[in-house]
């Protein structure tokens, strides 16, 4: 199975590549990726939510790209993929 090279934030719906996500989160079955510290504690707050939006296919999600820059503005700890 291959794995697609850009995934969806949960929280705010912005795609993402998956190698330059900043936070991941394992939860259920799934990993989660995530492009701020905010959406990673909003995720981490309500995990069972997020996992269930994220098997929605709701119309426009993940249709706005999460520019680099915004990424890297956003990434504090970059030893925080855990």
């Amino acid at each position: 199975m291959t794995l697609p090279e850009t995934v969806i934030d949960p929280v705010c719906g912005m795609t993402i590549g998956r190698n330059q996500a900043p936070y991941e989160r394992e939860h259920g079955a799934g990993v989660f990726y995530l492009c701020s510290i905010e959406c990673t504690r909003k995720f981490d707050a309500d995990a069972d939510a997020y996992a269930a939006v994220a098997g929605l296919e709701l119309p426009g999600w993940g249709m706005t790209p999460h520019p680099e820059n915004i990424v890297k503005q956003f990434r504090t700890d970059p030893d925080s993929r855990a």
